[in-house]
């Protein structure tokens, strides 16, 4: 490692930092492994594969001396922009597309939980919540500090905490 800037954006991790080394730049964020927390980062490890097309990919997972890391790929990039005419959003509406586009993994629940599960607490009647069920892999936390555009104007989407499954509508009503 050559240097480490701390990144200020993330909310959930103890360690979120830019390192430089002789390979190039990632990003590294972690965990104490017995912070209640820590569920997120072995989500974060088990979707990974399946939305390289639209997020870094994950280069190397490690538990060492108390603590859970992920090392992505950097992505030279900034937050997105939300505001209405926002040149991002055409970028981040094809990045959702693609993203709905893709084949649903079946990963086991504790990684990937099902909508109408996830939020059964919100909708009491089993009924309605039917209408979140489905098989597209959602993000869910449209937080612009979770969508990084490029220089090139390309939309990737980061911290997958809470991976779902369920109705191809739920992503863009999150945006």
């Amino acid at each position: 490692v050559l240097s480490a800037t701390t990144v200020g954006d993330g909310q959930n991790s103890a360690i979120a930092t830019i390192l430089e080394t002789r390979q190039g730049r990632v990003f590294v964020k972690g965990l104490r492994t017995d912070h209640r927390g820590v569920v997120t980062q072995q989500r974060e490890a088990a979707i990974n594969p399946h939305v390289r097309a639209v997020s870094p990919e994950l280069l190397w997972r490690i538990e060492i001396s108390g603590w859970d890391l992920l090392c992505f790929e950097y992505v030279n990039g900034r937050s997105a922009d939300y505001t209405p005419g926002s040149p991002d959003l055409p970028h981040l509406t094809a990045t959702i597309r693609r993203l709905a586009e893709l084949p649903c993994p079946d990963l086991p629940l504790v990684y990937f939980r099902r909508a109408e599960q996830r939020w059964a607490e919100a909708i009491s009647d089993p009924a309605a919540r039917e209408v979140l069920a489905g098989n597209t892999i959602l993000h869910t936390d449209y937080n612009p500090a979770n969508i990084l555009i490029t220089s090139d104007g390309h939309a990737e989407i980061i911290d997958w905490a809470w991976p779902t499954k369920g109705a191809a509508w739920i992503d863009p009503a999150c945006l």
